[in-house]
Parts: structure tokens; sequence; C-alpha cells
């Protein structure tokens, strides 16, 4: 694990089309102007992407088999922005008075060039404090999305249920597309036989999940934890399954907390993760 701090920096890109025809329309320059956003956000999840090589440096390889993360989205990214990750040791448990001693993570920003801190969280390795919160759905066993899906309402939101379960085959090429076009990350361990699957991807089922029953037409990522619990890698056709935990009107937006579980096709859990997310936007015209 780190005892420095590292940095590292990318220019902000729209990770899809600029359309209204995009299932979230937030992600659009249209779409998010009718929210009151001076131009379209980049999606959170692909946000997070970006800090992963400064993570991995910090904090090493088996972050991604047994590490957690919980960070929460302050501030939106949009396309042209010059984001910079920064790393930074957090204080030693256990140690002496010149920092020896066991350390207890990491925490990490994201900021853009004036300083606004756009991502803020901490991350460590071995079992996260939030870990046993998380709910575990019963429901494991796939279905088709649902077609069509239903628009998702404070009315409708399931708390205190599962979610269908869905099925998803992850081929290498998959894996390096998602490199390739939404992380921006060359490294070979997410290419080729034995590929990785990317965190950022890992944290994307969540919505993912939500979008296999139900839809909406503008959404944004509000914060997530996750817990890495074996090596997840593409070649397999995973299960998602996600339990609604809570939902809730928070100043003109209606939230909904969704805990996941990621499965091999063996049935080894690989990932619990909570998701939090803005079903519907408030301010809207």
């Amino acid at each position: 694990m780190t005892a420095r701090t590292i940095e590292r920096s990318i220019t902000a890109f729209l990770d899809g089309e600029d359309s209204l025809e995009i299932d979230n329309i937030i992600h659009s320059t249209a779409g998010a102007a009718q929210f009151g956003f001076s131009g379209a956000l980049v999606g959170g999840v692909t946000v997070y992407s970006w800090a992963v090589p400064a993570l991995i440096d910090g904090l090493g390889e088996e972050w991604l088999d047994s590490g957690w993360i919980d960070f929460r989205l302050r501030r939106p990214v949009y396309p042209g922005d010059v984001i910079t990750t920064r790393v930074t040791p957090l204080p030693p448990l256990g140690g002496d008075a010149e920092g020896r001693g066991g350390h207890s993570g990491v925490e990490f920003t994201m900021s853009k060039e004036s300083g606004e801190v756009c991502i803020a969280g901490t991350a460590g390795l071995g079992e996260a404090a939030f870990y046993p919160d998380l709910a575990v759905a019963q429901n494991r066993d796939p279905v088709p999305p649902a077609d069509p899906p239903t628009l998702l309402t404070p009315e409708n939101l399931p708390v205190g249920e599962d979610l269908p379960a869905m099925a998803v085959p992850m081929s290498f090429e998959d894996a390096a597309e998602y490199a390739d076009q939404f992380a921006r990350d060359p490294d070979p361990r997410w290419r080729g036989e034995g590929a990785r699957l990317h965190p950022g991807w890992i944290a994307g089922r969540c919505v993912r999940l939500t979008k296999h029953t139900y839809h909406y037409p503008a959404g944004i990522h509000a914060c997530s934890q996750i817990q890495m619990l074996a090596p997840a890698r593409a070649g397999q056709t995973l299960v998602v399954s996600g339990h609604v935990t809570d939902g809730y009107r928070r100043k003109l937006h209606e939230y909904c907390l969704l805990d996941v579980t990621i499965s091999s096709e063996s049935g080894e859990d690989l990932a619990r993760l909570r998701h939090r997310t803005i079903y519907q936007v408030g301010g809207g015209d």
C-alpha cells in the first residue's frame, strides 16, 4: 500500500451518443439542459473508472480481488473538463510516531482544474465496515428483460423486495471494449485470456439491473459502496441480482437505494455493491 500521494489526470469525454434518444437523457446536452445543467453530464460510473489506475497504484493488485471502495459524487463532470485523481494514504492504524504500522486505506478525490471536487471517497483492503449492512437478494434465477420495461415511480418502487435477476454474458472482447471506450485504460490486465473485469464495469451493473425491469428518462448516480469478494474475470456468464433497500425523496429528487450481488456462473459471489441513484430528477421543466 502506498505511503505517497498518487496523481493521474484525464480529459473528460462523453461516453455515449449526445442525443435525446439515449436511455438517460441527462447524458445528452439537450436533456441535461432541461434540468438546469450547462452541458451533458458524463456518467458517474465512467468518471469513477478513470480513478482505477491510481487506486491500483495506491493499494496494489489485491484491491481488485478483496478490496473495497466508498465514494460520493459531489459535482457534475462535463466533456472537456480536466479531471485529476489524487490518492492519499490515510493515517496508519496501530503505527508508531514515525508512521510504521498498518494503513487503514486511502482517500481519493477527483477534481477539476478549478479545484472543485467532483468525486470523493475512501478505499482499502479486506472487509469494509459497510459490508455487513449490504442486503443479499434471495432471487438469483435470471429472467429475460422486461418488454416493455415499466416506468419507475415512487408508487411502484419495490422497496424491501428483490429485483428480477439478469444473466450477463461477458466475453474477453466485451471486457477489452469497456476498458477502451469507457475507462480509456490500456493496461493488459483488462484484455486477453484471463482478462479481469474493470471495476467501472462492475459498478455499472446496478443501473443495468434496474433497467432490466424498469425505465426512467433521466437519472443521476449519487454514491456507491463496493466490496470485492473474489477475482472477477471475463469469459463467463455472470448473474446480477439485487434487493431494493430503500426509497425516499430529498430536495425534490426521488432516490433508490439498491444492494446488488454479482456472481460467477458457478455461483461464487464476486462482488457486493450498494448503489444510490436519483431516478426522478427534481427541478426539470
